[in-house]
């Protein structure tokens, strides 16, 4: 069974955002710094690096005097973790509750409906 991944504080999420964005397998601090949408100083950024090391999410290694930093966790499998948590939290574990919030609310497009239609029929084509 998988384990679960657990929910990230805004700030050390943005730092994982960064990571991310850099869209390689091995990022030095100041790639990642250069990514932040906002202005941390870089202990700061380094203490956060820190603890998504201690909580698995990154890893790093010494590259003569620079740190490189590897992510664990991959972007989409963080995001559907969270998502399936806001729908369980929110929806009791309902799709269909989520998807009622953004129709009800005229949140959902005559083009995010076509969207979400086709891929209801990708996902039904796969498993029939």
């Amino acid at each position: 069974m998988k384990k679960e991944l657990i929910s990230l504080p805004d700030a050390e999420f943005e730092v994982m955002d960064a990571v991310w964005k850099c869209g390689k397998e091995f990022v030095p601090t100041t790639e990642i710094l250069s990514k932040m949408q906002t202005d941390k100083k870089a202990p700061t950024v380094l203490t956060m690096l820190s603890r998504l090391t201690e909580k698995g999410f990154l890893s790093s290694v010494k590259k003569g005097k620079e740190r490189l930093w590897k992510a664990e966790v991959a972007e989409d499998a963080y995001h559907s973790s969270e998502a399936k948590k806001i729908v369980n939290k929110l929806y009791g574990g309902s799709f269909m509750g989520l998807i009622n919030a953004f129709y009800d609310g005229k949140g959902l497009s005559e083009e995010d409906s076509k969207e979400l239609l086709e891929w209801i029929d990708k996902k039904t084509e796969r498993k029939g």
